[in-house]
């Protein structure tokens, strides 16, 4: 038990992930139990509550004590509500998301963390599996440190946009409508609120490194690619309906696993974020201004 809160925290792997116990979403939740989950979050990189059957607009005030909820995010604006969220079905886009990846880091200021609860699970398969992106970068080398710390890749909605296939023209204007197509970011950033570093490159996004010449940044990410993926790091996740799984778009990336057929129905909400490595927290008095303001 979290001294000083009703949590009971499980770890699921040493390196990432761990199931939480105790809070009843459909009731708001004390300081120090909010404070609690937080640190669990900054401790574990994602963490999950089960059981939690709760209509969006108590799903959207339990994310507000985070920081600024937002709906899918390549529409969502600092104006959105619980009623712009929908339950999607997301079998129909399995297929982009079977990659490693932050969230839609191809903004210039990606998702602070992301919340996804299930609705309903196919009766097999369509597990989601998460990766440390600190511990991959505490496994490299000194060398391999030293010469990616420093710098930058272009992150582009571009190969997404080819892996939604049929859904990609879509996908495409809602990113354009927000100018939002391409951004660069540091190849390795500093965690603001753990002081860690971590890895801020997926393959979902990242198509080179700006610094160096093709080939060598094509075997550079190809490497890093591959890297992140090594099971020490990972750990995978069998939904069941009403888990709710709640991780640090920062330090960790996410991989659906597309091997089910049928329906797939979730709820998705983000939290506004900062440019990456820039001051942001997991609490709800830092909002959009307060962000705009320390850049």
């Amino acid at each position: 038990m979290v001294a000083g809160s009703d949590l009971f925290i499980e770890r699921i792997t040493g390196t990432i992930g761990a199931v939480v116990s105790g809070p009843d979403l459909r009731r708001p939740l004390p300081e120090r139990t909010v404070a609690a989950l937080r640190q669990a979050i900054l401790d574990h990189g994602v963490i999950f509550l089960r059981g939690q059957d709760i209509d969006m607009d108590r799903y959207w005030a339990f994310m507000a004590r985070f920081g600024l909820p937002m709906k899918e995010e390549s529409t969502g604006t600092e104006h959105d509500s619980a009623a712009d969220v929908m339950t999607g079905d997301l079998s129909i886009t399995r297929h982009a998301t079977a990659v490693w990846h932050a969230d839609t880091t191809s903004l210039a200021r990606p998702p602070l963390a992301t919340a996804l609860r299930a609705v309903q699970v196919p009766p097999f398969g369509g597990d989601t599996c998460w990766s440390s992106m600190t511990a991959a970068w505490e496994a490299l080398t000194p060398p391999m440190q030293a010469m990616l710390d420093g710098l930058t890749a272009v992150h582009s909605v571009a190969p997404t946009i080819e892996r939604m296939r049929e859904f990609g023209a879509r996908f495409e204007a809602a990113y354009t409508a927000r100018n939002a197509r391409e951004q660069n970011h540091p190849v390795v950033i500093t965690h603001p609120e753990t002081g860690r570093k971590a890895l801020y490159v997926n393959e979902s996004f990242v198509t080179r490194i700006v610094e160096l010449s093709a080939r060598e940044s094509a075997a550079v990410l190809s490497f890093l690619f591959r890297h992140v993926e090594r099971p020490d790091f990972t750990m995978r996740w069998k939904w069941a309906p009403h888990d709710l799984a709640f991780w640090d778009n920062r330090a960790v990336q996410h991989f659906a696993v597309p091997d089910y057929t049928g329906t797939r129905l979730m709820q998705r909400i983000v939290l506004a974020g900062a440019v990456p490595g820039k001051p942001s927290r997991l609490t709800g008095e830092w909002g959009v201004a307060q962000v705009e303001q320390a850049q």
